[in-house]
C-alpha cells in the first residue's frame, strides 16, 4: 500500500469520527420561558413549596410553578395528593435544565435530582418534550425572578 493511500484512509478515518461526534451535539438555547407560558407561579416559602400542586384538578397549558430553594443541592419532588400528570426539570443556579422527568399523579415516591438545583419548574406531562425544550438548555431565571412583584 502507498503512503498516500494510507494517508488518505486516516484522513477519511478522521473525518468519520468528526461527524459522528457533530451528529451526537445537542445544541443548547436560552430560553425567554414567558413566551412558552403566561402564568408562572413563584413558590419560594417552605410551606408553598410542600404543597405544590396538590389537591388541583388541572391546570392551563401555558401554567408552570416555579420551585425555588434558598440553596443549591440535591432536591426532590413527589406527587401526594397530585391529580396533574407533570413534567419537573431541574434547574441549576445558572438558569441551566439538568435533568426532566415526568411524574405519575399520586405517587409518593420521591423524584429527585441527581445533581445540586436551585431550581424546579413543574408543568403539564410531555409539555417538555412538545416545546422542543431539553437538556442542557437555559431559561432566564433572573428575567422570571425581576418580573415577580
Amino acid at each position: 500500500m502507498s503512503k498516500q493511500y494510507l494517508n488518505s484512509v486516516q484522513k477519511l478515518f478522521k473525518y468519520f469520527i468528526f461527524l459522528l461526534f457533530v451528529s451526537n451535539l445537542h445544541a443548547s438555547k436560552i430560553i425567554d420561558i414567558k413566551e412558552y407560558l403566561s402564568d408562572i407561579e413563584i413558590v419560594s416559602k417552605y410551606e408553598d413549596r410542600k404543597k405544590g400542586l396538590m389537591n388541583r384538578r388541572s391546570i392551563p397549558n401555558d401554567y408552570g410553578m416555579l420551585f425555588i430553594w434558598p440553596y443549591e443541592r440535591k432536591q426532590c419532588m413527589w406527587m401526594k395528593n397530585t391529580y396533574i400528570p407533570l413534567s419537573v426539570a431541574y434547574i441549576d443556579i445558572r438558569g441551566k435544565i439538568i435533568e426532566i422527568y415526568d411524574m405519575v399523579p399520586f405517587s409518593k415516591d420521591s423524584v429527585c435530582s441527581t445533581k445540586a438545583a436551585k431550581y424546579a419548574l413543574e408543568v403539564n406531562s410531555g409539555w417538555f418534550e412538545e416545546k422542543n425544550i431539553n437538556i442542557g438548555d437555559s431559561i432566564e431565571i433572573k428575567k422570571i425572578l425581576s418580573n415577580d412583584k
